[in-house]
């Protein structure tokens, strides 16, 4: 990172880029090199009255993409910022809105001071209308198992039907390999996981299977189904096929929760945002990041797989299986 005498050595560094280059600049790009120093005071004043707090200088942003020969980018994004400001002068555009776009035009992390906002001073021109914050969430969610007795059918191929948690018939499909195994399969893909019932049909052929597959459907129109679904009904009259497994779930008692707390960054609106602040929220910046880390506090992804895999573990020694793994487990015992 370089680091500028003046506002003036900054000027030139950047004309002494764009002649290396051969890139020659217009009029107009001379004059917005002229009009941004204003940008660069505006943010010195507001990071010198301790409102504003950034690590990366918006010269060197600005440097960056001259050494890239984006010369053209470069002064576009200047003028933009130029005629922001202008507009946060005259009371057209909140002081949140002009550096969510220092923020996403160059990358610079503009944040405003917990001092600042602890002072609470709504009537300040540079209070925002909105933070970004960092807020402390609670999530539940369910692992839906089902009894790890009965699975071993492994190879059998046929038809399944599988029920939803009202016990509607939802979704009907076929296997040719192993039909316990595509069942579970199907009700994970179809978010069926909370199913009250699977039943395997077994067909005596494997040339059966898929006539027997499009029979079903077209004679019970699950509503997960979208082949071979018809307004009319069917006049032929096939020979039912024998249930040779039942998989049963109860809906109200099988399953396992798990709950998680967890940091997420989110914009608040400030007036909200004032009573929660240091409480459930806490403004964004490194040193609260490290703070609720330190609290055991960590993104969602983080914290979530911590509480599943301890809801597994206790899943599993009770003796059950997660139905969304039961299609995995067969595969690796085969």
């Amino acid at each position: 990172m370089i680091t500028f005498n003046s506002y003036e050595h900054f000027k030139k560094y950047c004309f002494k880029i764009a002649h290396n280059k051969e890139i020659k600049l217009t009029n107009q790009q001379y004059e917005v090199f002229d009009k941004f120093e204003s940008v660069v005071e505006f943010l010195e004043h507001l990071r010198n009255s301790n409102r504003i707090e950034f690590k990366n200088c918006v010269l060197n942003k600005i440097v960056e993409l001259f050494k890239k020969g984006q010369t053209t980018n470069a002064t576009d994004t200047m003028d933009y910022l130029i005629r922001k400001i202008s507009k946060f002068k005259n009371g057209e555009v909140d002081i949140y809105y002009v550096f969510t776009s220092f923020n996403s035009m160059l990358g610079m992390d503009i944040q405003f001071t917990e001092e600042f906002i602890n002072k609470k001073n709504i009537d300040d021109v540079f209070f925002p209308s909105k933070i970004r914050v960092l807020e402390i969430v609670e999530e539940t969610e369910k692992i839906y198992s089902i009894s790890t007795n009965g699975f071993d059918m492994k190879g059998i191929f046929g038809v399944y039907f599988i029920y939803d948690n009202q016990g509607v018939l939802a979704y009907i499909g076929k296997s040719s390999s192993c039909a316990i195994s595509r069942s579970f399969s199907s009700a994970k893909e179809r978010d069926l996981l909370d199913f009250s019932k699977i039943e395997i049909r077994a067909t005596k052929t494997k040339s059966d299977l898929a006539i027997y597959e499009a029979y079903y459907i077209s004679k019970y129109k699950p509503y997960c189904n979208t082949e071979h679904v018809f307004e009319d009904e069917t006049t032929l009259v096939l020979p039912e096929l024998e249930i040779v497994k039942t998989f049963e779930r109860d809906i109200h008692n099988d399953y396992f929760e798990f709950k998680y707390r967890y940091v997420r960054s989110r914009v608040y609106d400030s007036k909200l945002a004032l009573d929660k602040l240091n409480k459930s929220i806490f403004l964004e910046n490194e040193k609260n990041k490290t703070l609720l880390e330190n609290k055991g506090y960590l993104d969602r992804y983080s914290m979530r797989q911590k509480a599943y895999e301890n809801c597994l573990k206790h899943l599993i020694d009770s003796e059950y299986q997660n139905v969304a793994d039961v299609s995995r487990n067969m595969r690796l015992e085969n």
